[in-house]
């Protein structure tokens, strides 16, 4: 039995007829169909804006966001390389990236976003209907198609060899495929896809992602992670790399592949162990260091492993040691444990390892070079909403993580563009209350206010008085 619902959207009250049908496998299913925007909620008729564009004098639509967008991303070579990569399906997926940086969320509702946004002006060929988006989705979930993104995409990026920063974050779902499953992080656990992640240390941009079952370890996933890059034309030349993907194998594949590398050693190993043991004197002035506004002791160590010669730096931080001290010393207190059976040792210690001799100057900066990767995270999850996870299927979700990388890309740029003392969500935020006038022929934006002016000149950003359709 079929009815019609209504979904009031900002000034706009949208409707869609809904009813129930058997799938191929004979399961019941909602589907429903756009109608379009409510003109005469008693009488019940609809116009779909687009339909209906032509027959208004003039529409108001949301232009900020959109508009500051399109100006960081248009004149980019990755984004005529995706023409050329799509075809046809180019600007429902430029439509989809731009929801998913102004948006986010579930993507059943882009439909009556797009219509009231400056989005479908720029893309008027755009389908975004869910049917359609979830057809995309499965689409950009093929190997081939994904093959085929990357073939294009790394001649733009990557150079001969590329220094790589890789790591991982767990993406929680209940999707029933076999890419999820309990995973063990962090101290953690949760059902999850481990999503991973290879950035180019120098650029600060996205190079590769790949995506593996919640159980199994990043030290597991190293060597897999650096061979795929490299059939996709990534020649790995060094990579910075935290403790979870240290162990022998992957430390061996790395001199066998004459990557250079910067991992920092797990404490629970042997070598760690002895290293601390070795340095006491870790104290001493003539291994003290700045880093940013911080004083640091840092000591080389040339060590033998496994039958290579490698650099162990061990890396003091005074001030953090005295504060953690503090804190066990009051929870060691409460739980009446003898001080004199407490080892602090290696507390605030930790031991970086290199293939090669650095300079004690470079060897923290080097390494918090990492972070990198944990921005990219922090944008997927903050400012792209790619958490929770909402498709259905394995398809589906593997064109979804196409579809966040390439918002990754875009959003990354934005982010550039916007410099550290803004955020996406904020410049958006801002922008979202600039509205434009459609006529037949012309948009119209309207004046900026205070925030929007001094944001916009912050970047170099122009809002035009009057431009063409």
């Amino acid at each position: 039995m079929a009815f019609v619902r209504f979904k009031k959207v900002y000034n706009n009250t949208y409707a869609y007829n809904v009813w129930k049908e058997k799938d191929e496998n004979g399961k019941w299913k909602q589907k429903s169909k756009y109608l379009g925007v409510v003109t005469d909620m008693g009488k019940g008729t609809y116009e779909k804006k687009r339909e209906s564009a032509e027959k208004q004098e003039m529409q108001i639509l949301e232009y900020g966001d959109s508009y500051l967008i399109n100006e960081v991303s248009a004149q980019l070579p990755f984004v005529s390389m995706l023409k050329t990569v799509f075809g046809a399906m180019f600007e429902t997926i430029m439509a989809l990236i731009y929801h998913r940086i102004i948006v986010g969320g579930a993507m059943c509702h882009a439909e009556p976003w797009f219509d009231g946004n400056y989005v479908s002006r720029l893309f008027p060929n755009a389908k975004m209907t869910s049917q359609n988006i979830s057809r995309v989705l499965s689409y950009l979930g093929q190997e081939s198609v994904v093959r085929a993104f990357f073939a294009a995409y790394i001649p733009l990026v990557s150079k001969e060899e590329s220094g790589v920063v890789i790591d991982s974050t767990g993406l929680p779902n209940e999707i029933d495929m076999p890419i999820t499953d309990w995973g063990h992080h962090n101290g953690g656990i949760a059902f999850e896809t481990r999503l991973i992640l290879a950035v180019d240390k120098e650029s600060e941009r996205p190079l590769y992602f790949r995506y593996v079952a919640g159980n199994i370890g990043d030290v597991s996933t190293l060597a897999n992670t650096i061979e795929e890059m490299k059939k996709s034309g990534i020649s790995t030349s060094s990579a910075l790399l935290d403790a979870g993907y240290y162990s022998e194998t992957n430390l061996k594949m790395l001199f066998a592949a004459e990557i250079t590398f910067l991992i920092r050693m797990p404490s629970n190993r042997t070598a760690y162990k002895r290293v601390i043991a070795e340095n006491t004197d870790i104290e001493s002035p003539k291994y003290a260091v700045q880093y940013d506004k911080r004083g640091l002791f840092i000591k080389e160590n040339e060590i033998d492993l496994y039958g290579k010669k490698v650099f162990a730096y061990l890396v003091l931080d005074p001030e953090r040691r005295g504060r953690e001290i503090s804190k066990m010393v009051s929870s060691i207190k409460e739980k009446n444990i003898e001080l004199d059976k407490v080892d602090f040792s290696n507390q605030c210690q930790q031991v970086l390892l290199s293939s090669e001799q650095l300079k004690t100057t470079d060897v923290v900066p080097l390494y918090y070079t990492r972070q990198i990767a944990e921005k990219m995270f922090g944008i997927a999850k903050d400012d792209l909403d790619i958490l929770p996870l909402r498709t259905h299927s394995e398809p589906n979700f593997k064109g979804f993580m196409l579809l966040i990388f390439m918002s990754l890309i875009i959003a990354c740029e934005l982010k550039a563009k916007l410099g550290k003392d803004i955020s996406i969500d904020k410049a958006i935020a801002i922008l979202k209350t600039l509205k434009c006038k459609i006529f037949d022929d012309t948009i119209i934006p309207n004046e900026v206010n205070k925030k929007q002016r001094i944001l916009l000149e912050d970047i170099n950003v122009m809002v035009p008085k009057i431009c063409g359709i």
